[in-house]
């Protein structure tokens, strides 16, 4: 035993009683088991192993970090990432999102960063802290973030939706339709990625295309609200006002407190010179978006 190899002999004290006399107890043979007792140098000894093996635990511990699969790591890193996401919601999500906390997203780019350093050649790495510079509005960071996913895996579908969003950003809107057609082959039924493009479509002036891509959109996922909303701006855009409110009907229907949706569907009854209309959709926004009432009401008196 450990006990016993480190221990030595009692010495013997001079008037000890005899054996069969009462027992002296002294302070180190009290709550010990063993009826030998140990010096100091045997105690100090004793209690080396257990601190050994608590080292030998951190260490272990250290390695098995360092062991992460890249996936775990990512998960604990979005996790501490508010607001950050690879491709969800897509542009129109991108260009909504609150931007107020400044320190947060500071926060998330000095993570992302760490991300990346632990895994230069992962893609997805340079995605993630991609989509932190972009929330920080820091547009050629993120773009030099994307090229650099793309040139570790040139299929990367988020790498080419974050290019399409900056590029978007930016006003480019024909290159940023260039990268959602190429993020479309990767995933054709990426339903944000088609809601994406059809919004640069509709900003390039291609309302056609704008709507076919959003009907495609609303294919793959008829809830989505925005999906309505885009796809009556672009029949209002493109004149077409009875197609316009029809959209807009849906996404009210889907969402009942859509402000966007009735402040658009109040616009195109206005187009076809329905007032009475437009102002129900005026009284429906004043608990909304007081804000976007008054807006539409200034519209309905000019």
């Amino acid at each position: 035993m450990i006990r016993e190899e480190f221990s030595m002999p009692q010495p013997v004290v001079q008037g000890a009683p005899k054996r069969g006399g009462p027992r002296l107890e002294t302070h180190d043979q009290r709550g010990s088991s063993s009826p030998k007792g140990r010096s100091p140098v045997g105690r100090h000894r004793a209690w080396l192993l257990p601190l050994l093996l608590a080292v030998l635990l951190v260490v272990a511990g250290l390695l098995c970090v360092k062991m992460l699969d890249a996936s775990g790591l990512k998960a604990r890193v979005l996790a501490d990432i508010a607001g950050v996401r690879s491709h969800e919601g897509g542009t129109y999500s991108l260009l909504n999102e609150r931007r107020g906390d400044s320190v947060g997203s500071r926060n998330s780019v000095a993570v992302c960063q760490k991300l990346v350093k632990l895994k230069p050649t992962d893609a997805s790495a340079h995605v993630i802290l991609g989509n932190a510079y972009a929330q920080m509005e820091r547009t050629q960071e993120a773009m030099a973030s994307y090229q650099e996913a793309l040139a570790l895996d040139p299929n990367s579908f988020d790498a080419h939706v974050g290019m399409g969003r900056a590029y978007f950003g930016q006003g480019s809107y024909a290159e940023a339709i260039v990268s959602y057609r190429k993020a479309l082959k990767i995933r054709p039924r990426a339903a944000d990625a088609h809601l994406s493009l059809g919004l640069a479509l509709s900003n390039a002036g291609k309302y056609d295309e704008a709507m076919q891509a959003f009907q495609k959109a609303k294919e793959l996922d008829p809830s989505v609200v925005e999906t309505q909303v885009m796809t009556g701006q672009a029949y209002l855009k493109a004149g077409m006002y009875a197609q316009a409110i029809e959209s807009f009907k849906d996404a009210v229907q889907t969402d009942q407190e859509h402000a966007q949706a009735y402040f658009n569907l109040g616009r195109a009854y206005l187009s076809v010179g329905d007032k009475g209309l437009a102002l129900e959709q005026q009284r429906a926004l004043q608990n909304l978006d007081p804000r976007l009432a008054n807006q539409l009401l200034d519209m309905i008196n000019q």
